[in-house]
């Protein structure tokens, strides 16, 4: 998964501090440095912020499509954005998969 550096991260709180950017700003570049975000949940100014980003290019925008999650992304980094969602869904998978599996001293 994109991450940011703590350097990164330093930056744009520092940038956002001293008045150079404002948090709606920071927050789509924070989503242009990491390439991929993947959204399980989203406060609604950061929402609206990012779907500024998507109309004006920016940033694009994949909805939740069955199991795979909802993704904000950098425009060059689709295929990302896509491994991500597929890697977001096979852990989820997985996790339902060791919740319904029982374990061997169980089974009559």
């Amino acid at each position: 998964m994109s991450t940011l550096t703590q350097n990164d991260m330093e930056w744009l709180q520092d940038m956002v501090q001293r008045g150079e950017m404002t948090a709606e700003r920071a927050n789509v570049e924070k989503v242009r440095m990491a390439r991929v975000l993947i959204v399980k949940s989203l406060p609604a100014q950061v929402r609206s912020a990012l779907n500024a980003a998507v109309k004006t290019g920016e940033l694009c925008h994949k909805k939740k499509d069955g199991r795979k999650p909802e993704v904000y992304y950098h425009p060059n980094f689709e295929h990302l954005a896509n491994a991500e969602r597929n890697l977001a869904e096979k852990q989820m998978f997985e996790a339902l998969a060791g919740v319904i599996a029982r374990p061997d001293d169980l089974i009559n």
